[in-house]
């Protein structure tokens, strides 16, 4: 994949037994070391994984790169702006159930 000077490279599962150019199983993401554009479909990468298949160090690699891409940006608790003289949250009330009525005594036992 790709042009003269434009490299592009599919991330691709594969039989191990195959030639390295040859048929491959299915094509679950593609990297552009130009750009440093990765997409990865990981359902299907951890489908294969989970099938046996290895990742080679390559994507290994690149895995990890995706998976930093993916996870939110940790939030810097000093940098944050801080919100000047918010008014206090009213507590929700709370429904009041109504009270249950005791449960009448038994009868008394009579002899005869």
């Amino acid at each position: 994949m790709g042009l003269r000077s434009r490299p592009s490279y599919r991330v691709v599962a594969t039989d191990s037994r195959q030639a390295r150019d040859s048929k491959y199983l299915e094509s679950v993401g593609s990297y552009d070391p130009r750009s440093k554009q990765l997409n990865l479909n990981l359902e299907r990468v951890n489908y294969w994984l989970g099938r046996g298949a290895q990742a080679s160090d390559t994507v290994s690699r690149l895995m990890k790169r995706f998976a930093r891409q993916q996870a939110p940006a940790p939030v810097d608790v000093a940098a944050a702006p801080v919100e000047a003289a918010a008014a206090p949250t009213p507590e929700p009330e709370m429904a009041s159930a109504p009270a249950a009525e005791p449960a009448p005594a038994p009868p008394a036992e009579t002899t005869n």
